[in-house]
């Protein structure tokens, strides 16, 4: 994606996980840390060892500003409702549709909170590690949101904010072979829907991560009950 438009202070919507925390070094590469804030959302997740891995990441590039802000839950995911399960043991490979893990609208959402609170201070871009994903079919992560999320809010915005993704063309073995090159300390992120530790191994995100560290040849520093 071209970032020759982006100007002011960087957000970062900082997960936890793998891939933003890949894209936090990207950013402090090639801004700084200085310019660079991290911004963590609570949005009624079953489990809050994510905002852990968050605020171990944002410390270990020395961050400016990590902020964390609350929401009113985001109902009907298997992320955040009880009564509905995470699916275990799946085969993505032959997995279709969109996955019971999506946050409905959870990316759209984030912006649009991130976007209102930014606006009051200034020029910014709104950063998202979102990347190519043929397993989960989340809506949110396509590169056509992507491209109508920044001319939303650029044009909702005094400042006319600017969102980038740049990841997301890329598969997350690309992610993480960048990664691995620069140093970004992926025993820290957390990318367990279960929010266990050691990870199950056998959720949706979990099996993406050990495929994907498998396909550059490379171990997961992260350590697992169960491997698919």
């Amino acid at each position: 994606m071209d970032t020759r438009g982006t100007r002011g202070t960087h957000y970062l919507l900082l997960s936890g996980g793998l891939d933003s925390a890949t894209l936090a070094a990207w950013l402090v590469k090639k801004h700084g840390a200085d310019a660079v804030r991290a911004v963590t959302f609570l949005y009624g997740q079953k489990h809050a060892v994510e905002l852990e891995a968050a605020r171990d990441i944002a410390e270990f590039y020395h961050l400016t500003c990590h902020e964390v802000v609350e929401i009113p839950p985001i109902r009907g995911s298997a992320l955040t409702d009880a009564d509905i399960p995470l699916p275990t043991h799946r085969d993505l490979c032959v997995a279709e549709g969109v996955a019971p893990s999506y946050v409905p609208a959870r990316n759209l959402l984030f912006l649009a909170y991130l976007a209102s609170i930014v606006d009051a201070r200034g020029p910014a871009t709104l950063w998202l590690g979102v990347h190519h994903d043929e397993h989960t079919g989340y809506p949110d992560c396509r590169p056509e949101f992507v491209v109508a999320a920044d001319q939303a809010v650029r044009l909702g915005t005094q400042y006319e904010l600017r969102v980038e993704a740049p990841f997301v063309l890329m598969r997350k073995e690309d992610v993480i072979r960048w990664g691995l090159e620069h140093g970004v300390p992926y025993e820290l992120t957390h990318s367990c829907y279960r929010g266990l530790s050691p990870a199950c191994g056998v959720c949706d995100t979990c099996q993406a991560r050990l495929a994907a560290f498998a396909a550059v040849g490379a171990p997961d520093p992260r350590s697992y009950a169960e491997r698919r």
